[in-house]
């Protein structure tokens, strides 16, 4: 009595009708599930790129390059850390780092190396420092000894050193003591010129980076920056690579176990057809000047 209630259907149509429905729904289901799981996946995968890119810009990096007679270097890394005191009791921020030469191309050379958001902020800060006697007073005394200044204006390669796994950020940088005083490494590429050259040089950099952060466990380095020239004194083209070493003898250690990397060691080689000249200098920090020590 309940069959000719349903339409006209009998019960075997229904029960076909009700299973192609399930299957549908089924189906439905499992496209929505793995539909699901391929976003969930894609989201896992975009959140891991971009926690590689968790390392922040820190705008333009202002290299200053002193010379200065090698006997006047004591008084002038004194006059620095006086004016650099000044400066940060007035709010005026300070350098990033400043550093004498150990080994290098001059041992009458410091270098400063500051940072600012912008060209304006730039400006900004130098209009500040200009209005603050006592703080204007103390750089025009460290500026006295200056035989002559180059200053040049260089972006990091931000995005490319965190995709290669580089922890931290060069504001946020900080590194402990040691036994022996700590050097910085300052490696210097010119390349050839072309618009290209640098997006080619920094693929290559850090593809082989990868490996050579994986080879080294050392524990005697830390690559600090890598920065290429922007505007100013600086020939187009120029690449600093700027790196901290527990010591000089760590540095030779740390290059030796970077050499196990076949990749590292490809990227070099690579790298040395788009370079027209490099050299390497090591450099001590200046004790109480900015956060590079």
């Amino acid at each position: 009595m309940i069959e000719p209630l349903i339409a006209g259907k009998n019960k075997k149509h229904i029960i076909n009708e009700i299973s192609i429905k399930f299957a549908c729904q089924k189906n439905v289901e499992h496209k929505c599930s793995h539909d699901l799981v391929a976003f969930v996946g894609c989201s896992v995968g975009a959140m891991r790129r971009s926690l590689t890119r968790l390392r922040q810009s820190p705008g333009l990096l202002q290299m200053t390059e002193v010379e200065v007679r090698p006997a006047h270097v004591p008084i002038l890394l004194h006059k620095l850390q006086n004016s650099a005191e000044v400066s940060h009791q007035r709010g005026l921020g300070g350098p990033l780092g400043a550093f004498y030469t150990e080994l290098g191309q001059s041992n009458g050379r410091v270098y400063l190396l500051d940072n600012f958001a912008s060209f304006h902020a730039r400006d900004l800060n130098q209009k500040a420092l200009s209005l603050a006697d006592d703080a204007c007073a103390a750089a025009l005394e460290v500026q006295q000894l200056y035989e002559s200044m180059r200053t040049s204006i260089f972006l990091e390669a931000t995005d490319a050193l965190g995709e290669a796994g580089l922890s931290g950020d060069l504001l946020s940088f900080s590194a402990e003591g040691g036994d022996e005083p700590p050097v910085y490494e300052l490696r210097t590429y010119q390349l050839k010129l072309g618009y290209t050259t640098v997006p080619t040089f920094v693929e290559k950099y850090t593809n082989g980076l990868k490996e050579k952060l994986a080879a080294d466990q050392t524990g005697q380095s830390h690559l600090v920056s890598l920065m290429y020239s922007e505007a100013g004194a600086a020939p187009l083209n120029t690449v600093h690579e700027l790196g901290r070493h527990t010591s000089i003898q760590g540095s030779q250690d740390s290059r030796q176990a970077s050499r196990r990397a076949s990749g590292w060691k490809q990227a070099i080689a690579e790298i040395a057809e788009l370079a027209i000249t490099f050299h390497s200098q090591y450099l001590r920090p200046v004790p109480g000047v900015g956060q590079l020590q």
